[in-house]
């Protein structure tokens, strides 16, 4: 497995939340349709020979026409808010632990349409799950149109308790967006029985396909709310098409090596080795005495691949920039 991935010897990489590394087989992939396109571009370079959306649909739980390929996960999550013409005074739901890329489309369509952005104070750690319920649930109001909230929290690694939201948003008709970034690769998806309306994420981190690939999940029942200029529309099924423009097909047949590659291990595997590497990092940093965990303890609530500690003293950037 070691020999799959180009990193320098002696490095150990442990920062697949922000970019990951593609194997070797996914480089391959990549290098040979290009050089192959190059041999005769017009024949070559609009259409790939597997369908990638079928392939991402299968990796998280989705059918084949709820699936689209974006480029990453700030991406999908502005597609969804564009499309949903949120109207002045309208609510959208969110936390104060969001990453920059899944608020700022939230953050336009208040600035720009008047739109307000609702913020959860989310404690660190989270004592248990009926803790985060209840801090959703007391905000919601009947102005609420959005629930948009990150599959796991990148701060802490807090996996929030959709499929319990769902039942809570749902009966509303408020709709349930995730910003999935951090865990398709990392923990095994299913985006139905989250429950979530929309998922959006970034397969270049834990899923190791080349940069700028993403995916976007818009349910079935609520794509007519989400009006989306894409393989939704069946304006453009293909790599290519005149709708849909051109498109970097040897990044597209790269992500679909990188599931591929994912499937062959197992993803239930690969998420059980997150865990297992998980909790020894809590034994010999739960015994330091200088920490504070931030991270939640229970299983549930428990990111299989990021764990979070706070200095009692002292300043972490200080520390990082010494090592």
């Amino acid at each position: 497995m070691r020999r799959e991935f180009l990193i320098n010897p002696g490095l150990t990489y442990l920062n697949c939340g922000s970019i990951g590394l593609c194997p070797q087989r996914v480089l391959d992939t990549v290098c040979e349709h290009l050089r192959h396109v190059e041999k005769d571009p017009f024949e070559h370079a609009f259409g790939a020979p597997v369908d990638i959306g079928a392939k991402a649909a299968e990796f998280i739980g989705a059918k084949r026409d709820e699936v689209a390929v974006m480029r990453n996960t700030t991406e999908g999550m502005n597609a969804v808010a564009t499309a949903l013409k949120l109207r002045s005074g309208d609510e959208i739901l969110t936390t104060n632990h969001e990453h920059s890329g899944g608020m700022i489309c939230w953050q336009h369509l208040a600035r720009e349409f008047g739109a307000r952005v609702v913020c959860v104070e989310l404690p660190a750690p989270v004592a248990d799950k009926a803790q985060l319920l209840d801090r959703i649930t007391s905000r919601i109001t009947g102005r609420t149109r959005v629930c948009s909230l990150s599959h796991v929290d990148t701060l802490t690694g807090c996996v929030m308790p959709l499929a319990d939201i769902a039942q809570i948003t749902r009966p509303k008709g408020i709709l349930l967006v995730c910003d999935g970034a951090q865990v398709p690769g990392m923990m095994n998806v299913d985006v139905k029985a989250l429950g979530v309306d929309t998922y959006a994420s970034s397969s270049h981190k834990w899923m190791l396909a080349p940069k700028g690939n993403g995916l976007l999940y818009v349910r079935k029942e609520i794509q007519k709310q989400v009006p989306l200029v894409s393989q939704f529309s069946g304006y453009g099924q293909a790599a290519y098409s005149g709708s849909g423009g051109t498109q970097n097909v040897a990044g597209l047949l790269g992500h679909a090596a990188a599931m591929d590659f994912h499937n062959a291990i197992g993803r239930n595997q690969v998420e059980a080795r997150c865990r297992q590497l998980n909790i020894q990092m809590r034994r010999r940093l739960d015994a330091l005495p200088g920490l504070a965990l931030l991270s939640p303890s229970w299983p549930d609530l428990s990111a299989a691949g990021i764990v979070t500690y706070a200095l009692k003293k002292g300043n972490s950037n200080a520390i990082g920039d010494r090592l």
